[in-house]
């Protein structure tokens, strides 16, 4: 019996950085609920822009933000939490400077930051992320626990990153792709999996009881969490390999189709 489902939700239930979520994943929600399955949406997002997201439902989810940085209840409070040592955000912010056109994001525990001349960033990420998002003078100087740092480019992160950043980071930090405009940067013993894992020893739930949806690289280890694990249809071919089934794509609400044929049909 299925006790926990996890949903990647930029490019899994919504296109990327959007909040056109249909309504009926609400509905869903709701009958889960009323079958004592807890669902928790696991996302690279921070915990107010996932809450605004899912707002008619908000109260009856329970969230992995910022990629397993935050763990929250469905109260919003931070029940886990991972901060990355100041002098590592440094030294990772530092040299996501130098790659061309691109721009580091700090992630915290109520707010993320980006450099007062980050313009394009802010605006995309108060605008259509629904981000609580600050400019600031100087990113070296924040005074919060930060969980992640994200590279943001406008066109291709994951390219750009790849030139040098990857080779000379993927010792030190955890640098996985998160969408075609992002790549994160955090903890090697952080990722959806350690949330994933926290929520499945609170509520007594085995790999057998958990059911997980996810569409890129940094859904992987989420994916191996759970025996019911599902590829999106429009995923990238690595997690796909990686899931034991492939659902509908994310146009054709293949997460709400699984869910509705699996656990609430009966």
């Amino acid at each position: 019996m299925i006790k926990i489902v996890a949903s990647d939700v930029d490019g899994t239930l919504v296109p990327d950085g959007t909040f056109d979520i249909s309504p009926l994943i609400f509905d869903v929600i709701a009958q889960l609920k009323e079958k004592n399955i807890k669902f928790v949406a696991a996302s690279g997002r921070q915990y107010a822009s996932l809450k605004r997201l899912f707002a008619p439902v908000a109260s009856d989810i329970y969230y992995i933000t910022d990629n397993g940085g935050f763990v929250r209840d469905n109260e919003g409070n931070a029940i886990m939490k991972n901060p990355i040592k100041e002098a590592l955000i440094h030294s990772v912010a530092e040299d996501i400077l130098k790659i061309e056109n691109a721009e580091p994001m700090l992630c915290g525990v109520d707010f993320a930051y980006v450099r007062e001349e980050a313009d394009e960033l802010y605006r995309w990420m108060r605008d259509s992320y629904h981000y609580n998002i600050k400019k600031v003078p100087d990113i070296f100087d924040i005074d919060d626990d930060i969980v992640k740092v994200s590279i943001y480019h406008p066109t291709d992160a994951e390219s750009y990153v790849k030139e040098w950043f990857f080779d000379k980071w993927k010792d030190t930090v955890l640098v996985a792709s998160a969408g075609i405009n992002w790549v994160d940067c955090m903890r090697f013993d952080i990722g959806k999996e350690k949330g994933l894992s926290f929520l499945m020893e609170r509520f007594g739930a085995s790999k057998d009881e958990v059911m997980v949806f996810g569409d890129n690289i940094n859904d992987l280890g989420m994916l191996s969490c759970a025996k019911e694990s599902y590829a999106i249809g429009s995923a990238r071919d690595e997690v796909k390999a990686c899931a034991a089934y492939v659902a509908d794509t994310m146009q054709n609400q293949g997460v709400i189709k699984v869910i509705q044929e699996k656990l609430l049909s009966h």
